[in-house]
């Protein structure tokens, strides 16, 4: 799995950058709007990024080059970010630039494990991803200058270049296959779209809701570090747990965030204040994605042989558009009554309950005709 270690470096300093901008955005103008506006262009971003990249790749034998391309446009994005008044700009070519992560690393496992291998690597995919998760809100936190995120990709640069393979890949457009894939797959994208547009929708207002409880900013810090060492654990034993009952842990997901939201739209209507007992709610809600993409996407990919960068790319730009959408809808929530967003989000878990409930039943009409 040395493959994948200069990638631990690299979602670092994506990590850094991506918590940076908006807390301090928001610790400056106080506005949900901007706030919104900021993560909305991010989140478009990875889509359009998701999508090309995808193409990219299916398109092209090269491996080795995107490996590095990736950590040198985390060096220039720095650079803007931390050095220009063009910030937001900055922020936006981290989303399309960390769009290339997922698709390249998952094109690289498909490549050169062995399928029996697959499914371990991806979860210890997951895992190396998250340690650089948890050291990038970390690092963000308590050593918030240019540098950092500057030596990690310089790092990531240095790692990739060594130990990652010179090989060519093989070609993988098949456009009438990718066609048909698209349209059979239509309805579960939907509803993994509708997950992430709640979801996005708890995260963006989990800022706000700490100025309502009144807690300090480095709670915010604290939670993601938390939840990025649990997600660790969680996506180590995902596999395991999973294995032979996606279905029900799809589900269960679906209905355990629906229900967190529900809560806590009543509990912010009726000014309950959780106070610090907001984190382990946090925990709760983020730790549970772990189980759900592995479920989902062990279902979705298990017999795909073609076009495995445009699908992935296809499904991580329907996460992000999603994810802009929620973005946006955070933005018109009155900050003062923010209790509507939590609403909005129930109804969107419940839409991605029922849309991948449908997908399911399709399925087993066509197996069995």
């Amino acid at each position: 799995m040395k493959i994948f270690i200069g990638q631990t470096f690299i979602v670092a300093g994506l990590t850094m950058l991506s918590l940076l901008y908006p807390i301090s955005l928001y610790n400056e103008t106080h506005s949900t709007a901007l706030l919104g506006l900021s993560i909305t262009l991010n989140n478009l971003a990875v889509a359009v990024g998701s999508y090309v990249w995808g193409l990219l790749l299916d398109k092209s034998k090269e491996r080795y080059f995107y490996t590095i391309l990736l950590p040198l446009s985390g060096l220039l994005i720095s650079f803007i970010i931390f050095r220009t008044p063009f910030g937001l700009l900055g922020y936006s070519l981290v989303g399309f630039f960390s769009a290339l992560d997922s698709p390249l690393y998952s094109i690289i496992l498909l490549e050169q494990l062995t399928p029996e291998m697959i499914v371990v690597g991806n979860s210890r995919l997951s895992q190396l991803s998250l340690a650089g998760n948890i050291a990038g809100s970390i690092l963000g936190a308590v050593l918030p200058h240019f540098e950092i995120p500057l030596v990690l990709f310089a790092l990531g640069t240095a790692i990739n270049a060594i130990v990652i393979p010179r090989y060519k890949g093989e070609i993988r457009e098949d456009k009438n296959e990718r066609i048909r894939e698209f349209k059979i797959l239509l309805k579960p994208l939907i509803s993994f779209s509708m997950f992430n547009l709640s979801a996005e929708i708890f995260y963006v207002m989990f800022i706000p809701l700490l100025t309502i409880y009144k807690v300090p900013s480095w709670t915010y810090f604290l939670s993601y570090t938390a939840l990025y060492i649990v997600d660790e654990y969680v996506y180590y034993r995902s596999p395991q747990i999973v294995k032979d009952n996606e279905l029900y842990y799809a589900f269960s997901v679906i209905s355990l965030r629906s229900s967190i939201v529900l809560v806590l739209g009543f509990l912010v209507f009726f000014s309950i204040n959780l106070s610090y007992g907001i984190m382990p709610v946090f925990l709760v809600f983020g730790s549970s994605y772990p189980l759900y993409s592995t479920a989902f996407f062990s279902l979705m990919f298990k017999n795909l042989s073609k076009n495995r960068g445009a699908i992935i790319g296809l499904f991580n730009a329907g996460e992000n558009l999603a994810s802009a959408a929620g973005s946006i809808l955070s933005a018109f929530v009155n900050p003062h009554s923010i209790s509507q967003a939590y609403f909005i989000s129930f109804f969107g878990f419940v839409i991605s309950f029922f849309m991948f409930y449908d997908y399911v039943n399709s399925v087993k009409v066509a197996s069995s005709a």
